[in-house]
């Protein structure tokens, strides 16, 4: 229930959950941090703050230091926190449950992608022998695609460990006495790289950028079989240095959830890479290849046809550009899917505060799905309209109809950009770790000034203000839009491209009440009246 949205969607602990503070590294600081703890003592046995408080904006460190401390945040709970760390719960139906799930997902997949490539997207029978007899080929791994995603990994790993970025702490670690660890940021700057590289290679004809998509399926299969690999080595080396944490005792358990928590190598944090670097740049090659290959492909049948492959930009004959000859939906599909990529890196120190890099550990579950699962599973939509494209068929909508859903996939992406950013820009503003960054693009009403926010019992904050004054998961709402466009835009020949859109609302289902619910419990009256001055979840006014 909770596997895309680990991967994709890198939800912030709630809200409402504590911040926590580390030890100052001298005496003054520690003398200007009992004060802080006092004053916060104070105002819990006040009782809770009304919704015009106003957070202290603290100014964020440069990334240039390494040692200097923030200003800590406000007194947390603890023991609460390490009660939360070090609970150990059955998920997913258990031992049995995670055992299904990591034979079944990798088999989805393949059949979802056999369908695509060799039934024009429609959902056949797979209990048959020329079902796979037929479709086995389409995915069987060779070097080719070993070298292509290896390789390609290898270089994330490089950029990530060399490249400058910007210094951020993370939560304190309950299981390691509140420590604060240090994540070097410095996605935008790989992504930057990423682009020139990839225009070099390809402009030079050092390498093609269509070869990703034509090697698609042994691409996946190579990406299954070494996430698993990752997943063993993982598991075996925590287990024989005894860095495990959170074991239930049961293999096939802790192997699906995960052994270490903060997994590093070379100065690398595992996870972190692992959720950033490589789902949603390979998702956004995917998209890339296949535009190459449709106009390359549309280019050449019109060249046959004597039509030209450039135009004149100034009408004088000095500035020739090539025409761009790859379909609005595939072009659509791009779009979106270097939306969601440029969105991880020019926002990536937000991600050390969420709550799989503090909380889950690193395990198949995070390995399989940041490595294999997210990048061959949300390309189901540009894998159709390619191969709609390539058979003659290709996809073409009304004008008013594709202009509808360009305009609201922007929307939708303003929305989800700027809500996301509010909401931890708010929280590092209170933990004193705000970093201002000028990364693109930096959107209008994507940082609040003196937002409103509910102080609770607890002494930590609601916020009522920007985007969260108006529903309490407005975010969902855009995510769901964008992700319903990705689906839209491919027509209705096929169920398959909406795949996504109908797994991740289960998943939302699930979890608003799931948070529902546990605020309740930790919140009491606090959170009825954050209900109060928040009513709506998703629709203002509606819902």
């Amino acid at each position: 229930r909770r596997i895309i949205f680990f991967v994709k969607h890198r939800q912030p602990i709630h809200q409402a959950q504590p911040d926590q503070t580390m030890a100052p590294p001298n005496i003054i600081a520690s003398f200007r941090s009992s004060i802080r703890r006092r004053r916060v003592s104070l105002s819990q046995k006040a009782g809770a703050g009304a919704s015009k408080d106003r957070p202290p904006g603290q100014a964020g460190q440069d990334a240039t230091s390494t040692t200097s401390t923030s200003t800590p945040g406000p007194l947390v709970n603890d023991k609460m926190a390490k009660m939360v760390d070090e609970k150990i719960v059955y998920e997913f139906g258990g031992p049995l449950g995670v055992s299904v799930l990591m034979v079944l997902f990798p088999a989805l997949m393949c059949y979802l992608y056999i369908c695509l490539m060799s039934h024009s997207g429609k959902c056949v029978n797979p209990f048959t022998d020329h079902f796979w007899r037929d479709g086995l080929p389409t995915v069987m791994p060779n070097v080719y695609a070993a070298q292509m995603y290896l390789g390609f990994t290898v270089w994330q790993a490089f950029t990530a460990r060399f490249l400058p970025g910007v210094l951020v702490k993370g939560l304190p670690v309950p299981s390691l006495n509140n420590k604060q660890l240090v994540y070097n940021c410095n996605g935008i700057a790989s992504w930057y790289v990423d682009l020139v590289l990839l225009f070099v290679l390809h402009y030079n004809s050092i390498w093609n950028l269509g070869d990703i998509v034509e090697n698609l399926g042994p691409i996946m299969m190579v990406s299954v079989i070494w996430s698993n690999i990752v997943s063993v080595i993982t598991y075996a080396v925590a287990s024989l240095t005894k860095t495990t944490h959170r074991m239930s005792g049961n293999h096939a358990y802790d192997f699906f959830m995960g052994a270490p928590l903060n997994p590093r190598f070379l100065g690398i944090d595992l996870k972190m890479w692992s959720e950033i670097r490589i789902p949603w740049k390979i998702l956004f090659l995917v998209s890339l290849s296949a535009a190459v290959k449709e106009h390359d492909a549309n280019a050449a049948a019109a060249l046959a046809q004597g039509l030209p492959s450039t135009f004149d930009l100034m009408g004088m004959g000095i500035v020739e550009l090539p025409i761009i000859r790859t379909s609005a939906p595939l072009l659509f599909m791009l779009l979106a899917h270097t939306l969601y990529v440029n969105a991880c890196m020019k926002g990536e120190e937000c991600i050390p505060t969420t709550w799989d890099i503090f909380y889950e550990k690193w395990g198949w579950m995070l390995i399989y799905w940041n490595l294999s699962g997210v990048p061959f599973s949300y390309c189901y939509s540009t894998v159709y309209l390619l191969n709609k494209s390539l058979a003659g068929e290709t996809v073409v909508h009304p004008s008013w109809y594709q202009t509808t859903l360009f305009v609201a996939l922007l929307l939708a992406y303003y929305v989800w950009d700027t809500a996301n950013s509010q909401k931890n820009r708010f929280r590092m503003q209170e933990r004193g770790t705000y970093v201002e960054r000028h990364t693109f693009p930096q959107f209008p009403w994507g940082t609040l000034e003196n937002p409103t926010y509910l102080k609770t019992k607890r002494g930590t904050k609601l916020l009522t203000g920007g985007w969260w004054g108006i529903a309490r998961k407005i975010h969902y709402t855009a995510d769901l839009v964008m992700a319903l466009s990705w689906g839209l835009v491919t027509g209705t020949g096929s169920g398959i491209p909406y795949f996504y859109f109908f797994f991740f609302t289960t998943v939302l289902i699930h979890r608003v009440s799931r948070d529902i619910e546990l605020c309740k419990e930790k919140y009491g009256a606090d959170w009825d009246a954050y209900c109060k001055i928040v009513p709506y979840i998703f629709i203002p006014g509606i819902f």
